[in-house]
């Protein structure tokens, strides 16, 4: 049996909810959308950096450079002396030009007392014999940094946005349906 109100007697409306997990659902949304395109680089970048600095011995190749194997999918960083990285100028043979790229990290190797700055990245997918030849230096070397790490961090920088993003689109659609049913 339902008793009446007495008249004037203020009930609130019922109380909305899910406004919350539609808020932050969005955000999470957006800001994984954005993290989808900027993890794989960061870690890419953070990679190739620890890649170089625990492992890859500098291989001389001489003062007007050589040439190298480079076999199956790696990335190489070719290097000069750091007093004379400004100056150098290189040209690769034997592979494609999409594959060569300036350095963009300038990440410093020592080898033999001298400090060597890299100035271009070579990345391979197969194998080929590289020709470096570069001028206004004294002398060339290259590094293989190695793709196993690379390979985990993009699969890294890619899995987790996706994860979270999944994670915030579940919260969204929770926060829509808690808010039409309230």
């Amino acid at each position: 049996m339902a008793f009446a109100q007495p008249y004037g007697y203020y009930q609130p409306p019922p109380k909305k909810r899910g406004l919350k997990r539609i808020i932050f659902g969005g955000l999470g949304i957006v800001a994984n959308t954005i993290g989808l395109f900027v993890m794989p680089v960061v870690l890419l970048l953070i990679a190739s950096v620890v890649s170089v600095l625990t492992g890859g011995e500098l291989h001389e190749l001489g003062p007007e450079g050589g040439s190298f194997r480079a076999e199956g999918l790696a990335v190489y960083s070719v290097a000069v002396p750091a007093e004379e990285a400004a100056e150098a100028e290189c040209t690769f043979d034997g592979l494609p030009t999409e594959a060569v790229s300036p350095a963009s990290a300038g990440i410093e190797v020592t080898h033999a007392g001298r400090t060597y700055i890299e100035v271009y990245d070579v990345s391979t997918t197969g194998d080929h014999d590289v020709h470096v030849s570069c001028t206004g230096v004294s002398n060339v070397g290259y590094t293989e940094m190695g793709m196993l790490g690379a390979l985990i961090s993009m699969g890294v920088g890619v899995i987790i946005p996706i994860v979270l993003g999944a994670l915030s689109l579940a919260l969204l659609i929770w926060g829509i349906i808690a808010r039409v049913q309230s």
